[in-house]
């Protein structure tokens, strides 16, 4: 019920964007700490693969997250690095190959440590269209815009899509169908003016041992695109986080494959993790 009333509000504030009242992107769930599978199961399959994503599906993960770019013909890839020789027996930027040259690719070449079978295609590089048409509103998204200043364009791809598949609004848990996060500010305020229900997560890194903090200036600019921030976990400290939610943004940490680091997120108030493994608290009990 609580989910219910608190998207009507969202809803009403969009509408009434114009008139002066803070426009946000859209709610996270507020109520529970979201297990986010980063890259789907990537611990036990080769990352950012259909396979990945089915298993981090078995395993109840309740988004998948998954990061894009463009081929040089224009088509949305899947995929990390935008070098393909991180997770592929080629080399060379994907903005260099054409969809098929990159179909030619597996993404289980590189894993010799990572048992896989199944079929070939399981493992080539999919597109952000054959993960759509896989799973749909089955599954919810987290989509990272990887560098979109390399693919002039993407951001209005990614909207496209998105509506083309009914991925923007809410499932019946009252949790966004997708979410959009990047470092990138000029990327995602980009996805807000094209639709502004899209809600966006700001990624924000800090240098190692440093602690997370924001600016008054800095929070003010992230609350007028952003529903939330993703920070590496190990800057994350509870006044931040009671600072983010004071201020109406959710805290997501990157990248906890450490059952006790989870636990510490959890009870900091963190409002969920990325994890390669999607199962990391399932034998918890927590």
């Amino acid at each position: 019920m609580r989910n219910r009333v608190f998207n009507r509000m969202i809803l009403l504030i969009l509408l009434l964007g114009g008139c002066g009242l803070h426009k946000v992107s859209g709610p996270m769930p507020d109520d529970e700490f979201l297990v986010i599978a980063h890259r789907g199961a990537s611990a036990y399959l080769p990352e950012n693969t259909l396979e990945a994503f089915s298993l981090a599906e078995k395993l109840d993960a309740p988004y998948i997250e998954l990061d894009i770019h463009l081929t040089k013909d224009g088509e949305m890839v899947v995929m990390h690095d935008d070098d393909v020789s991180e997770t592929t027996e080629a080399n060379g930027e994907i903005a260099g190959f054409t969809l098929a040259e990159l179909k030619q690719l597996s993404a289980d070449a590189r894993h010799d440590k990572i048992a896989v079978s199944g079929p070939e295609d399981a493992f080539a590089v999919p597109t952000l269209k054959e993960v759509f048409d896989q799973f749909g509103d089955q599954m919810n998204y987290v989509v990272e815009l990887k560098d979109p200043g390399q693919y002039p364009g993407i951001e209005e791809k990614l909207v496209a899509l998105l509506k083309q598949y009914e991925l923007i609004g809410f499932d019946e848990s009252g949790h966004p169908k997708a979410v959009v996060h990047s470092f990138s500010e000029k990327g995602l305020k980009r996805v807000h003016e094209l639709e502004p229900a899209i809600p966006l997560l700001q990624l924000i890194s800090f240098d190692e041992d440093e602690e997370a903090k924001l600016s008054d200036k800095e929070v003010k600019d992230l609350r007028k695109y952003a529903a939330g921030v993703g920070i590496s976990y190990e800057a994350l400290s509870p006044s931040f986080v009671n600072e983010m939610h004071r201020q109406d943004l959710a805290v997501y940490a990157y990248t906890v494959n450490d059952e006790e680091a989870a636990l510490k997120m959890k009870s900091m108030g963190v409002n969920g993790i990325h994890t390669d493994h999607p199962d990391l608290l399932k034998n918890s009990g927590k």
